[in-house]
């Protein structure tokens, strides 16, 4: 196990998490970003990240922002061409409105993926929480959709079933504007969060858990296949597994 010390954040600007889930369907596309310490990333991302330009198709040219950040939104289903002119990124998108987060290294005209793109799929229920509400009751059955709206919601929370997908309201300025204030315990295998402040202890034993664009005070992770993506650590702690897994621009930890 590698043991991560975090630091606080301080006045960083919130990590930017655009994409309408279950609205169009987009990706989000994150260029050259910071590998973090214990991710068994293999490709090694380039420096350049802001104004990197690439386009899909027939849509309006894109661009990445200061961050390395693109969104693509009104993709086609099926293969779908990022091209970065010179180099080409190709992915599947499975259903419409669906969400992608894509991860890519670009340097000296070659494209490669980090880690094959995180899915967040449409399909099964889709159950919007209101603050007050119980989180744990809405994840009662295998591959809920659960759509958090702003406000805060008690915990302490233990996610059981499986391949749950929790997406909070979220800020351009503020960050995220669902708050689960005390600790989240996750023990159904393949849960991903997006999205969420936790203001407690994040802790998984399960396998391929995600957690993407989030506020976690501490988090302690031993399953395996754990992706954590552009997440803000505040405080204290956070354990993770020393292999087989990907940890790529998250900030309060090296």
């Amino acid at each position: 196990m590698v043991a991560l010390v975090l630091v606080g954040c301080g006045d960083d600007d919130p990590p930017a998490s655009p994409g309408r889930f279950g609205e169009v369907t987009s990706a989000v596309v994150l260029v050259n970003p910071v590998i973090n310490q214990g991710s068994t990333t293999a490709v090694a991302s380039g420096a350049e990240r802001s104004g990197v330009e690439f386009q899909v198709g027939d849509l309006p040219m894109s661009r990445t922002d200061s961050t390395g950040l693109a969104l693509v939104e009104e993709l086609p289903t099926g293969a779908v061409t990022l091209d970065f002119d010179p180099g080409t990124y190709s992915f599947q998108v499975v259903r419409e409105k669906e969400l992608y987060d894509v991860v890519l290294s670009y340097r000296d005209g070659a494209v490669q993926q980090l880690f094959p793109p995180v899915r967040y799929p449409i399909g099964g229920d889709v159950v919007e929480v209101e603050p007050g509400e119980s989180i744990a009751e809405a994840a009662a059955a295998d591959g809920t959709i659960i759509v958090l709206k702003e406000g805060t919601y008690s915990g302490n929370l233990e996610l059981r079933s499986d391949n749950v997908l929790i997406f909070g309201a979220w800020s351009p300025t503020l960050g995220p504007l669902s708050v689960i204030d005390g600790n989240v315990t996750v023990l159904g295998g393949g849960n991903r969060m997006r999205g969420v402040s936790i203001s407690g202890r994040l802790t998984s034993n399960a396998n391929n858990f995600s957690a993407a664009f989030s506020d976690i005070a501490s988090a302690t992770i031993t399953g395996n296949g754990v992706t954590l993506l552009r997440n803000r650590f505040t405080v204290g702690q956070a354990t993770v597994p020393s292999s087989n897994a990907v940890l790529v621009d998250n900030t309060g930890i090296p």
